[in-house]
């Protein structure tokens, strides 16, 4: 969310009074001045020199038979063959007939322009229609230092490893070792200001910025960039076209309006909502008098930030990228939460106060067909609620990283998204950063064991960062992969004896050498619930089924293929004699904590006889055969038992044993009797009373003493 106020940077068109004047002036003289229509020369623009270094002053002269006020220069990049608004660097009125300007070369916002090819355009009037033929002219790297190379030597008929990382870097520009440390190949960056060309020179990357919010960070080249511009976006979504391999990247950089922050109303606090038409009360960022529930209000003042807008835009242009071939991916602070966020199974957690909100800006790209990154690994908002903001940052006060001191305004507010495509693979995703949070004005641990990775350098954000692992295969990767192979497949069968509480084993024939192999055991032709090991122990209530084994097989380089042995009629067991003692159990399945009847015949007289559950051993007692030689008991099942197929033994005295199959079911979760009115709990253990207390003096004490602070940062 965080906004560092953003520079003002001077528009053309809000040109000082008294440089009007001095055009208006020369506009009255130049007539005079000038030659006669007859014989006006040609518009044109001439370099002083055409070869200049790193910070140097540009000098350009001009002269035109269309002269206006108005009429202006500015320098562009080689890579962006025509002008365009936001995507030029410094400029200068050109007014009257003939003139020298001097331009620095320096991006939007002052900084100097990195060695390169640029050129000079002569616009007319406010606009963007040439005057004349543009000039060219080079930068020179600075000596000692090395421009951007073309990145790392790739083999396009390989798989590429891309790590795309998106942080707020909140005006910081010294976060290109934490950087490298989280080992970015893409990087998106917000609240970047210069921070984007001084994180790539340290990075030894190229980079693309206009000076503004976001910029694009790249280890490999940038062959063009652009900028989306639209409102809703603070300096438009930049744009960088990547080339990985022979595979282009369309990568987007955005920082989305902080203010209308819709977020903060349920949660009780204003979000700086402006405009007409909502409560004064919503201005600013302090406390409401309670939180706001209608929903339609709440995505109203949502609407009202352009956020939805930026997205429309973005979704445009990336079909247009894709269009033309290129994959698409983006990184922002949207200053939003997500529509897969705010969802019935979170309406009361974290102060959503009951809130089930569908988001506009996110619920947008996703229509647009964009895939958001994190949630396509990590689906549960209750498991895995990925809070990006805000973070608990080491060395920074509390009261600087908290914009709702009383309220729990954790979200998840920064992202990456791409479009799928069959030369695109997401392989992870995590979050970069501090582990803690921000939680009613003090610092707090997170909610959940999602992983979270922690540079060793100091991290310097008030956001935590989203590192997303991708593998792109283009066309030569995609053209050099192998046609697959048939396998083999041997013909599995069955092996032992297939009656009531005898183990069976599978046998998977011939199959082509190194293949590995899977298996599922079926009745009657229908899978039985975890029984997928190659030996299968016949419950009690199997007599007369159909059994049989399926046999799956895989080997890298060749389609995997699967086969299903010949089924076998599985018999009953023999009645207990005196010289063939035998188990059987009350019922062929229990549930785990529950209770099984156990009876047997056929033992010595008095025979002290042990119960054991496998196939990890688990001691369920003992019992005495009577002088018949049977017995019955009750044994309980430990809860701890996880589900499947088990095999219940009676060891007699001598060792030999005794076997019946039995199924072990879950037991049912915790709470489930409970209406489902309890909330799981997702923090850490609960603290005693004593604690509790002691924890609530402590807020209590800090809330007199904590004060308010209205920032942008």
């Amino acid at each position: 969310m965080s906004s560092s106020p953003p520079p003002v940077v001077r528009r053309r068109r809000s040109a000082s009074l008294l440089a009007a004047l001095a055009a208006a002036g020369a506009l009255l003289v130049s007539p005079l001045l000038a030659a006669s229509p007859a014989t006006a020369a040609a518009s044109e623009i001439t370099l002083e020199s055409s070869d200049v270094a790193v910070g140097d002053t540009l000098s350009v002269a001009y002269s035109t038979d269309r002269p206006t006020a108005t009429n202006w220069l500015a320098i562009y990049p080689e890579s962006r063959p025509e002008p365009c608004d936001a995507c030029g660097m410094a400029w200068a009125y050109a007014p009257g007939a003939t003139g020298t300007v001097k331009l620095p070369t320096n991006d939007r916002a002052g900084n100097p322009l990195a060695a390169g090819n640029y050129r000079v355009e002569y616009l007319y009037n406010d606009g963007y229609s040439r005057v004349s033929e543009p000039a060219t002219f080079t930068i020179a790297a600075e000596p000692g230092t090395e421009e951007p190379g073309e990145g790392p030597e790739v083999d396009p008929t390989k798989p590429i490893d891309l790590s795309v990382v998106q942080l707020n870097v909140w005006g910081k520009t010294t976060d290109a070792t934490m950087l490298a440390e989280i080992g970015a190949d893409l990087i998106f960056v917000e609240e970047a200001q210069s921070a984007a060309a001084a994180v790539a020179r340290d990075l030894g990357f190229d980079f693309h910025s206009t000076g503004g919010s976001a910029g694009v960070i790249s280890r490999y080249p940038i062959v063009d960039v652009g900028v989306v511009t639209t409102p809703g976006t603070q300096g438009g979504w930049t744009k960088a076209i990547v080339q990985v391999g022979d595979t282009q990247i369309a990568a987007y950089g955005g920082h989305l309006e902080y203010r209308y922050y819709a977020t903060y109303l349920p949660r009780g606090y204003a979000g700086d909502v402006l405009g007409s038409g909502f409560p004064t009360e919503w201005r600013g960022w302090n406390k409401l008098s309670g939180p706001v529930t209608d929903v339609p209000q709440i995505l109203a003042a949502n609407e009202a930030s352009g956020r939805p807008a930026s997205a429309a835009a973005l979704t445009a242009d990336m079909a247009n990228e894709r269009s033309a071939g290129r994959l698409t991916i983006m990184g922002a602070d949207m200053n939003e939460p997500s529509v897969l966020d705010w969802t019935e199974s979170t309406a009361n957690l974290y102060d959503h106060n009951g809130v089930v909100a569908p988001w506009q800006t996110s619920r947008i790209l996703r229509d647009g067909g964009l895939v958001d990154a994190y949630r396509a690994v990590y689906p549960d908002p209750v498991t895995h609620p990925g809070f990006t903001w805000p973070a608990d940052t080491p060395n920074v006060s509390v009261s600087q990283l908290a914009w709702a001191p009383e309220a729990d305004e954790r979200d998840r507010i920064d992202y990456i998204f791409f479009a799928p495509d069959d030369r695109l693979t997401l392989t992870g995703t995590r979050i970069v950063g501090p582990k803690g949070d921000i939680v009613r004005g003090a610092r707090a641990l997170p909610v959940s064991d999602e992983e979270i990775f922690t540079p060793q350098t100091l991290w310097t954000s008030d956001h935590k960062g989203l590192q997303s692992d991708f593998v792109i295969c283009g066309e030569a990767c995609q053209a050099a992969e192998p046609e697959l192979g048939e396998l083999v497949v041997g013909t599995p069968s069955i092996t032992g004896t297939a009656a009531v509480g005898a183990e069976v084993t599978a046998v998977t024939g011939e199959w082509t050498a190194g293949t590995a192999f899977s298996f599922q055991w079926l009745a009657d032709g229908e899978a039985i619930a975890g029984a997928t090991s190659a030996t299968f122990s016949i419950p009690a209530d199997f007599a007369g089924r159909a059994l049989s084994v399926r046999v799956g097989g895989t080997l890298e380089g060749y389609v995997p293929a699967e086969a299903t042995s010949a089924a076998v009629r599985v018999t009953a067991a023999e009645e207990p004699g005196s010289d063939a003692p035998a188990v059987v159990l009350g019922s062929s399945s229990v549930v785990a904590g529950g209770s099984l009847k156990v009876s047997g015949a056929g033992f010595a007289a008095g025979a002290q006889l042990k119960l054991e559950l496998r196939s990890t051993p688990v001691a369920l007692g003992t019992v005495t055969a009577s002088d018949a030689g049977a017995f019955s008991t009750t044994v309980t099942i430990p809860a701890s038992v996880p589900a499947g197929v088990h095999t219940l033994v009676v060891i007699l005295p001598d060792g030999t044993e005794v076997t019946a199959a039995v199924t072990v079911t879950a037991a049912p979760s915790a709470g489930a009797d409970a209406g489902g009115d309890a909330l799981a709990q997702t923090g850490g253990e609960i603290l005693m009373p004593a604690v509790w207390a002691a924890v609530l003096a402590l807020l209590v004490g800090a809330g007199l003493m904590v004060r308010r602070r209205m920032r942008r940062s």
